[in-house]
Formats: structure tokens, sequence, C-alpha cells
């Protein structure tokens, strides 16, 4: 780590005197969802999505971590979107995030603060897909909407849906600073930028500092990470602390966690091919995690909670129902800054049974990513002024995505803004007493590699984690019916797929 950190801060000194910068989920971002009823277009494969080469070619552009490359000014809209509405209406499963947006926004761009208007779409992120399709479908003003990593693509791929970015003034040379992964994951199949991101989404295991102290003597995230530093290494600990706790703390919060870890830390080839998920494509893709997931499950180091339900987060709390339940959990980086996930986990500081403060976080048994949000452009708007505006503030412009990281702590799309952050050390999350969780997740932020996913991630990630809860529960008898429970429940949902 301190190597990394003299590393990025060389990088980005050498960036302040060669170039300067040029310009002025939480509730939850989405697990489990199910696909959206679109009339989406041809199938994004991994070939489509891993593809780059678009104008304004941002491969070669990009430049290393600490290095700034200019970027264009905002352009002007082209015409074809409407313009002088009272509102710029953004939807969304929860103003979290934009609560944040507002002020970083209007102080980048001049826009008034009560010009955004914030729409709930009217439910979480794991049912808001299904709800964004009612919504387009009715008259209802939306300008712009923040889509799930999980099924951002069943929207952009449906020009009714989403609108080239151009259209507002954005361009793909503009993305020069970004992480490669979100350029990509922002296209439709046929190469057009549809979405930009604000966030890079790794993520990294946040455990209770003071339980392991107590259980396993370790007072410091590098001690921690030793002891779980690869999955055998992490179940191990997971025995010692089952057994200290006098086996009420389970290691990790859920099976969804323990998923979303496993699945975008070790899995190496998209589920859908050429229009098609096979048997031996799909077992390729599960790996060892079904049978490793019952055996810990069984052995009490996998907690029985489901994310996003009642009983999750108050795990992380010391009193309560669910009090010391679970050891730690498996966040990304939108989970744990302000109004986040942990932040729910740990309950209000001063109350009882809150451990605010009482968590450290380190990378894990794997690197891996969870998600991120897009924001899309409605071809509806009547804003297209605005919407450039907003995006651009958001998602390109350095001063103000430093100035996000500040305000929400999150993990922002631009490379050198988030390596002057880790090199400045003044990030210090209180939720974590203090550490700097960007130092600790920023090679992971730089490895994420989306080219795999699809627009049926969403569906699939779903039926999994259905069919391997019911096998842990043992309402499915055989890890053999737990497959094909999975794959039966897909080729009926995917009905444009064929499930071999």
């Amino acid at each position: 780590m301190n190597n990394l950190k003299k590393t990025l801060a060389l990088m980005a000194a050498l960036a302040m005197t060669a170039t300067a910068f040029v310009g002025c989920g939480d509730d939850d971002t989405s697990s489990s969802t199910t696909e959206a009823t679109t009339t989406a277009a041809e199938e994004t494969t991994e070939g489509d999505v891993a593809e780059e080469t678009t104008e304004g070619d941002v491969a070669e552009e990009t430049t290393e971590a600490g290095e700034a490359a200019e970027v264009p000014a905002l352009g002007t809209p082209d015409g074809t979107l409407g313009e002088g509405g009272d509102a710029l209406t953004i939807l969304c499963w929860t103003e979290d995030d934009l609560t944040h947006m507002y002020d970083v926004v209007a102080n980048q761009s001049g826009m008034d603060k009560s010009m955004m208007v914030y729409k709930n779409v009217g439910a979480n992120g794991t049912e808001a897909n299904e709800k964004y399709t009612q919504m387009f479908a009715s008259d209802e003003d939306v300008d712009l909407y923040f889509c799930d990593a999980d099924w951002n693509m069943a929207y952009q791929n449906n020009d009714e849906y989403s609108a080239p970015l151009s259209a507002v003034g954005i361009t793909e040379d503009m993305y020069a600073n970004a992480y490669e992964y979100t350029v990509a994951m922002g296209k439709d199949s046929n190469g057009v930028l549809k979405g930009a991101s604000w966030q890079a989404a790794a993520g990294g295991y946040v455990y209770r500092a003071d339980l392991a102290e107590q259980y396993l003597g370790i007072t410091t995230p590098e001690d921690m990470q030793a002891m779980i530093s690869d999955w055998d290494a992490f179940w191990a600990t997971a025995a010692e602390v089952y057994t200290a706790s006098g086996e009420v703390t389970a290691m990790t919060d859920s099976l969804g966690g323990v998923w979303r870890a496993y699945s975008n830390g070790n899995r190496a080839t998209a589920w859908v091919q050429d229009g098609t998920i096979t048997e031996d494509n799909a077992t390729a893709c599960l790996g060892d995690f079904i049978s490793m997931a019952k055996t810990n499950y069984d052995a009490g180091y996998i907690s029985t909670a489901t994310q996003w339900t009642d009983d999750w987060l108050p795990q992380g709390m010391s009193a309560g129902a669910q009090a010391n339940k679970t050891f730690g959990f498996f966040f990304p980086t939108w989970a744990i800054g302000a109004n986040s996930s942990l932040e729910q986990a740990q309950g209000k500081e001063g109350t009882e049974g809150s451990t605010y403060g009482m968590y450290n976080i380190c990378e894990g048994p794997t690197s891996w990513f969870w998600g991120g949000s897009w924001i899309c452009v409605s071809p509806k708007t009547d804003n297209a002024t605005e919407a450039g505006q907003f995006i651009y503030a958001m998602t390109v412009d350095a001063t103000s995505m430093k100035a996000y990281v500040e305000s929400k702590g999150d993990f922002v799309n631009n490379k050198p803004v988030m390596a002057e952050v880790v090199a400045d050390g003044t990030n210090s999350n209180p939720l974590l007493g203090g550490q700097d969780q960007f130092a600790v997740l920023a090679d992971s932020a730089a490895n994420i590699d989306m080219s795999i996913a699809t627009q049926y991630d969403a569906t699939i990630n779903s039926e999994l984690q259905n069919a391997v809860q019911a096998y842990c529960e043992g309402t499915i008898a055989s890890e053999e019916d737990c497959v094909d429970e999975f794959l039966n429940k897909l080729s009926e949902a995917l009905t444009d797929v064929t499930v071999e």
C-alpha cells in the first residue's frame, strides 16, 4: 500500500507539472432484478461491449492513471431534442447520490439548483428495471435517468428509451481520463455512446475492526488482509470467527454478497454467447461457487440474511435482533460513502448498538467490482442543454468530480482525480475509523473489466441467487437440482435467449 501511494503521488505530481485539468446505488444500485420487458435491439455480446473504436478513439487517448489528458469543453445540443422545459427531471430509485450532485452541478454549470428535480421511480433498485419501462410508456416528464450496470444495456440498446449523448453536446473524446470499462458499458450494440458514469465500482471486504481484535487479535487492515488473501484463507478465518463468537458471528453478510465478489472476481466469460447459454459455459461461469456456498452456509460462516431485506444491514450493529450476526460485508465503493449501505449498517452514531466508525476495509479474497450507474438521456427530454450540463459536470469535469468525491465519498470515474485524491492523503472516511478506502481500492478500480457483461445479467444474477438460496435452505435437494432449477428459470425468463 505504501508503494501504491508513492506511485500515485509521483504520477499526480508529474500530472500537475505537465498539464492542467481542463474544463470548468444508496439504497441500492441493484443486485438481483428482473429483466426489463423492453424491445431491446440486438443482443450485446462480449465482442460488442469490448469494441472501443468509435469516434474519438478513447483507447488511444486515455493516459496513465495520474496523467490528466485535455478534454473538450461541453458542446452544444444538436437540435434533435427538446428545449425550454421548466425542470430537469431526473428519474432514479434513490436521491442519496443526487443530494450531493445538486451543488456540484450548480457550481460547475451555473444551473439553478431548483431546476434539478428528483423523480422516484417508485421502487428500490431491485425492481426499478421493470418500473422504468412502465414510466417510459407513460407521458410523465423524464429528462435524465440513472441505470444500473446489470440492466443499462437494455435501455441503451433501445432508441425509444435513450438518446445519443452527442445530442446534448457530450462526445466520447471527453472521456480520455475515464476508466475504460465505463465508456464501453455506456455504448449500445452499434457503438453509439448512450450513457455516462460518474463512478467506478471496485469492491472490498468491509469488516468490524472491534470484532477482528476481539476474535482474531487483528489490529490493522494489512494483517486482516493476510488472513483472507484467498477464498481458502477466508473460510479458514471464518471458522475462527464463528468459534470465537460462540457460533453467533458469520464471516459475511449474505449469499448474495459472496456471489458478487466471487462472480465479478473469478468469472472470465459472458453468460450469453451468440444468443445462447450453454450448460458447459454455465458450468464455467459458476465454477465451484455453489458447492462453496452450500458448505460454508451450512457451517454458519455465511449469514442467513438476504440482501435488501430488513434483516440484512442491521447485522452490522451490536444490539438488536440481528446484533453481531456478521463480521463483515462485501461492499463496492458506492456502498461505503455518505448515506450509504455501510452507514445504515452501522446505525446512527450515539444510538444503542451503533457501530459507527468501527469498521475497516481491505481488498479481501479477490479483486472484484459490483455495478455502478450510468446517466442516460430520454429522447423525450425538453431540456437538452441542461441535460448536457448535468452529465458534463458529473462525468467529465475534473474540478466538479473532485468536489463530488469530497462530498459523497464515492470513487469517481476519473483516473487523474482519484490519483490526486489518494496522493493528497486527505480522504478520511469516518465510517471506516478514518481509513482511506480509495487507497485500498485504487488497483481494483483500474483493473475492472466488464467486457463479459450482457443485458441479461440482472435476470441471471437474480435467478442464480434464488436457486442457491433455496439449495442452502434445503428446499432444493442437490447441487445438480440447483443448477437445473437455475437454467430452467432462465429458459422461462429469457425468451430471446436459447438455454441449452
